[in-house]
């Protein structure tokens, strides 16, 4: 009886081991890697993780309330933070700081973000940059 089992137990200890995580897989396992502005690699956008990044930016997304209504990579009430990343560039960072503090609507459909007026300005563009490396 152990012999017939001594397989599936060998199996199950290292079922895992040779598996690796896809380039989309957005689990919360922190492996260590952190993940920085300074990232080069084409790839970015699917290794950043708020979940796993020491970044401040990251930490104030999720000490906020940023993910009741948007998520990394896909759209929920407002849109991902890949799709921001993607329409707008280091030169938006001011305006969009502003318009996380003030609120608004329009750019993304017809829900409105809340405002954020206990934001601050140099908090919400830490935010921001943040978001724009999900490009």
């Amino acid at each position: 009886m152990i012999i017939l089992c001594l397989p599936f137990l060998i199996s199950g200890c290292d079922g895992n081991a040779n598996h690796q995580k896809s380039p989309n897989d957005t689990s919360t396992v922190n492996n260590g890697a952190n993940t920085t502005a300074s990232d080069s690699s084409s790839g970015k956008s699917n290794t950043i993780s708020i979940a796993t990044s020491t970044d401040k930016g990251a930490d104030l997304i999720v000490r906020n309330d940023c993910r009741n209504c948007h998520k990394e990579r896909e759209k929920l009430i407002g849109p991902a933070f890949s799709d921001v990343a993607k329409k707008y560039g280091p030169s938006d960072i001011d305006t969009l700081a502003a318009k996380i503090i003030r609120g608004g609507s329009g750019h993304w459909g017809d829900a409105a973000m809340s405002p954020h007026p206990s934001l601050t300005l140099s908090d919400a563009k830490t935010i921001v940059k943040f978001i724009l490396q999900y490009k």
